[in-house]
């Protein structure tokens, strides 16, 4: 994938309409959200845990990494999207 140019961070994301829109959108939040596990282990990592916690906290990593995708702030899902909404089938015709 090439990157022409950035996308501005303050600009608001297209709302998806049609189902492959929306499909590409759950996609991208999946993404952003596997992203954000990987970042939260990562500092976790620096931090001494014992056995008797590690399954409650991927349980709680899971889940966190999940809500933190869905709420956006991060907007690497918004960002995925427009770059990739771009190459959908035009399908504007359609109601």
């Amino acid at each position: 994938m090439r990157v022409d140019k950035p996308i501005p961070s303050n600009t608001t994301p297209a709302v998806p309409r049609t189902p492959e829109q929306k499909r590409l959108y759950e996609a991208c939040q999946q993404l952003e959200s596997t992203f954000l596990l990987q970042l939260w282990r990562t500092m976790q990592r620096t931090v001494p845990q014992s056995s008797k916690t590690l399954n409650y906290a991927e349980m709680f990593d899971f889940q966190f990494a999940e809500y933190l995708a869905m709420r956006g702030n991060f907007g690497l899902a918004d960002q995925l999207y427009q770059q990739l909404s771009a190459h959908l089938p035009d399908t504007e015709g359609e109601p």
